[in-house]
């Protein structure tokens, strides 16, 4: 049986996966997991005759509570989610992705960051919210995985980038 199958769905209506099973999958663990529930999953369809790909995909979500460790002193008076902290949550995103749709590939094996690329902040992250994030697997050889991420607050898109990583 795979991941996939093998996976508790949630029975909140809205969430697909909650956080006992993302941080069960998540290799980074509490105080520096950004990644709280798994909204949608797509696992991805290669091209065929008349069809088009379709690149695997993440929807997560991630509680700003304002309680986070890192804001303390990013700004003090003056919170707001540091731009590698953003990056992060993506990638973890990404991560959670990745363990589920490339399991064989992966199994037993971490992310390594290898770049971020394209990086764009459009507003500051301000605590109390809650954050949507969006992965897209866009390249997957030997190892090497390249994405695109996206962070939004509601319908507000606050922060995107291209990275990737190696599973090692």
């Amino acid at each position: 049986m795979s991941l996939l199958e093998s996976l508790r769905k949630s029975d909140k209506p809205g969430i697909l996966y909650d956080a006992d099973v993302v941080h069960e999958i998540l290799p980074q663990k509490f105080p520096f997991a950004f990644v709280d529930e798994v909204v949608s999953l797509e696992v991805g369809k290669e091209a065929a005759e008349g069809v088009e790909a379709v690149n695997p995909s993440i929807v997560a979500t991630f509680h700003l509570t304002g309680d986070e460790g890192f804001l303390k002193g990013h700004f003090p008076g003056n919170p707001v989610m540091p731009g590698v902290i953003q990056i992060e949550a993506m990638a973890q995103a990404a991560t959670i992705l990745t363990m589920i749709v490339k399991e064989t590939d992966v199994a037993g094996k971490r992310p390594a960051f290898m770049g971020v690329e394209e990086c764009r902040f459009r507003a500051p992250v301000i605590p109390k919210t809650d954050l949507v994030l969006k992965a897209t697997l866009t390249f997957a050889r030997r190892g090497i995985y390249k994405y695109n991420g996206e962070i939004y607050q509601g319908d507000t898109l606050m922060s995107k980038a291209s990275f990737s990583a190696a599973m090692v």
